[in-house]
């Protein structure tokens, strides 16, 4: 399984697929939000949103850890930043635990992302020294606390059918073409039954 235990359990851990990564030199807060944007989604719709994100095409949306962060026009004037380092983390793990999908016998097609999540790991003292202006007190070279924060994430794969495995878009346009077929059989089916009170 790995050094830590998944989050989420699974009733048959036969259908669904996992992957880990630990010891990431990235933002744990950046990579929390990088996971909120990919969960629930499908494949090619997660694997859109990193790769738009890594080529500075759609921001992510920062719904927590937000402090001081721009408002993005593209995403409707919400918060939201290009976590580039953080999104090839994730794609990367992405990448690992579809292949695990595959090994299993799992149809990636109707693969969704689960559950999807990070957390800090290690927080390692350090000092960073750096040079003052004579001004400052101290004088000549000074030190400053610079903690080095490692981060984890998990992904969880599950397969589902229907509209679960759609993105917005394509659940938009399903629910509104059932409306017009629904109409179209019960026209069809007025003139059937006028015809069978004629005949009779």
């Amino acid at each position: 399984m790995g050094l830590y235990k998944y989050s989420v359990k699974a009733a048959d851990e036969k259908k669904v697929s996992r992957a880990q990564a630990y010891d990431l030199d990235v933002s744990y807060k950046d990579l929390c939000n990088v996971c909120g944007a990919i969960k629930n989604k499908s494949i090619p719709v997660a694997r859109k949103i990193l790769n738009e994100a890594i080529e500075l095409k759609m921001p992510i949306i920062f719904r927590q850890f937000n402090t001081g962060v721009g408002h993005r026009s593209q995403l409707g004037g919400r918060k939201g930043r290009f976590p580039k380092k953080e999104c090839r983390v994730a794609l990367a793990t992405l990448n690992n635990a579809v292949a695990n999908a595959i090994r299993k016998g799992l149809d990636e097609s109707i693969l969704v992302v689960k559950n999807a999540n990070a957390n800090k790991q290690n927080v390692l003292p350090r000092y960073r020294r750096t040079f003052v202006g004579g001004a400052a007190l101290g004088y000549g070279k000074q030190a400053i606390r610079s903690d080095y924060v490692t981060a984890r994430m998990e992904i969880t794969l599950e397969e589902r059918s229907g509209l679960k495995a759609m993105g917005k878009k394509e659940k938009r346009a399903v629910k509104a073409k059932q409306p017009e077929k629904a109409q179209k059989t019960a026209v069809a089916q007025v003139p059937h039954k006028a015809e069978e009170k004629k005949g009779a």
